[in-house]
């Protein structure tokens, strides 16, 4: 098994937009959750005006971010290479990744950072766990 990838973003909502996101992020959480049961953590975090949210997604190793990544495509037409569909709801803060993506997690990475987006990661992995819900 390979180290798991951890994503932490931040985003800036777009004006009037909140509400929209907030049913977009209702139904790809119902989508995540019903086709990936191996996503331990699947998260996101509003500041208290609704401007900004911070999403934090965990998965155990690369292949469930390429099972993630596809299930994004098949199921919500979220594709690395095209990401205008969320954009329309927000524009990027930053994007902080500790673990190595690979495939299109890594692709739809090199577009953000190519496009500017202040872009960190920590792709050593130095042990740790996670552990499911009680």
């Amino acid at each position: 098994m390979d180290d798991p990838v951890v994503y932490v973003s931040t985003w800036r909502i777009r004006e009037g937009k909140f509400e929209d996101y907030r049913r977009f992020y209702a139904e790809l959480v119902k989508i995540v959750d019903a086709n990936e049961p191996g996503v331990p953590a699947f998260l996101a975090y509003a500041n208290d005006d609704a401007t900004e949210i911070t999403n934090v997604h965990v998965y155990p190793d690369r292949a469930t971010l390429d099972r993630h990544m596809a299930v994004l495509g098949e199921q919500m037409g979220l594709l690395p290479t095209d990401l205008t569909a969320v954009m329309e709801y927000f524009e990027p803060v930053d994007v902080q990744v500790f673990g190595t993506p690979a495939g299109q997690a890594a692709e739809m990475d090199q577009r953000l950072l190519e496009s500017g987006v202040p872009f960190a990661s920590k792709r050593q992995y130095l042990g740790g766990f996670t552990r499911p819900p009680c």
